[in-house]
């Protein structure tokens, strides 16, 4: 395409011989539906609405912090997944199909400062043990009785490709691993429309002898 949308994103790659892994306690984060469009999108005013296939945004963004997930893949799996929670609901379908299109206009900054900021760099020795840390902690946040199970699945999950598989079944299994956080331009838009709402200010008094006291103030402090 003239537009370039077909350009994929690169992966994250480490300098020198060091290895991309999961960060241990990554917090993962989602500003919902309404973010996914890089600002893009018409802000409507008031609260967000609560979509059908909110799930999806939420896992959309997850995925993007994961460690060695490709921009591709992640919005295929959205595509996926609204389709499957929209069902034969048709404004469902339209509103995630316009998500689903925005993805493509979106560029790759979004998806690389997510990937800079979830993955670690470390020697391909310290690899294996760094990937069961991580899978480890996951579980004893959101799995305890699961914990023992990181050793084996570290040793299965042996590359940054197949690790961020796994996390993107771990995080569609446990989706409250993933934090609700708001949406900045949403908030912004939100506290526009709020102070367009207020009665205009009302035209302020003379503030002569306070400017003067604070200049008073002023002088005091030189003299210190």
């Amino acid at each position: 395409g003239g537009l370039g949308l077909d350009k994929p994103c690169p992966s994250f790659r480490c300098s020198g011989r060091m290895t991309p892994v999961q960060k241990s306690r990554y917090k993962y984060t989602s500003s919902g539906c309404s973010a996914m469009g890089g600002g893009s999108m018409m802000m409507m005013a008031g609260p967000p609405k609560k979509e059908a296939y909110s799930v999806c945004c939420d896992l959309w963004h997850a995925c993007y912090q994961t460690c060695g997930a490709s921009k591709k893949g992640c919005d295929k799996d959205f595509d996926a997944c609204s389709k499957d929670n929209c069902g034969a609901d048709e404004e469902c379908s339209k509103s995630a199909n316009m998500n689903t299109m925005m993805l493509q206009f979106g560029g790759c900054q979004k998806f690389d400062t997510f990937q800079y900021q979830a993955c670690d760099c470390v020697s391909k020795d310290k690899a294996p043990e760094k990937r069961a840390t991580a899978i480890r902690n996951f579980y004893k946040k959101n799995a305890p009785e699961n914990a023992a199970k990181a050793d084996q699945l570290a040793k299965k999950a042996d590359t940054t490709g197949k690790m961020a598989g796994l996390f993107k079944k771990l995080l569609a299994k446990y989706p409250g691993a993933i934090a609700q956080i708001e949406d900045p331009q949403q908030a912004m838009y939100q506290n526009i429309m709020n102070d367009a709402n207020k009665a205009p200010p009302k035209k302020p008094e003379e503030k002569v002898e306070e400017m003067e006291e604070i200049e008073d103030d002023a002088d005091e402090i030189q003299e210190l």
